[in-house]
């Protein structure tokens, strides 16, 4: 009986000090009154006086800011932007599945909305 106590002390022990699976951050979501113009104009800017790359891939309903692709970018960004009438919905949402969000573009959206 003491050596099923050991083993099960053994294996909590080890199942606590394993390192715990990467869950993936979800997307944030936005949404704002601005039109894909003014919005993108804001964005477009703060990420130009940044330094940051970024490209826009426009559609007929909104477009995709990005920065996928360029080089030294740590963490790839997708950002969707989706023309709904009166609101425009934002997604943002890191380019690789599970890796973080940089900071920085959400809160670059968030004072661009």
């Amino acid at each position: 009986m003491k050596q099923v106590g050991i083993v099960t002390l053994i294996s909590v022990g080890a199942a606590a000090a394993a390192p715990a699976p990467r869950v993936p951050q979800t997307p944030a979501t936005f949404a704002t009154a601005k039109s894909v113009e003014q919005f993108g104009g804001c964005f477009v800017d703060a990420q130009d006086r940044s330094g940051s790359a970024w490209s826009y891939v426009p559609r007929s309903d909104g477009g995709t800011f990005s920065n996928a692709g360029a080089q030294g970018v740590a963490h790839p960004y997708y950002l969707a932007v989706y023309d709904r009438g009166s609101t425009r919905q934002l997604r943002l949402e890191a380019a690789s599945t599970g890796a973080p969000f940089d900071a920085r573009v959400a809160k670059v959206v968030d004072q661009c909305i």
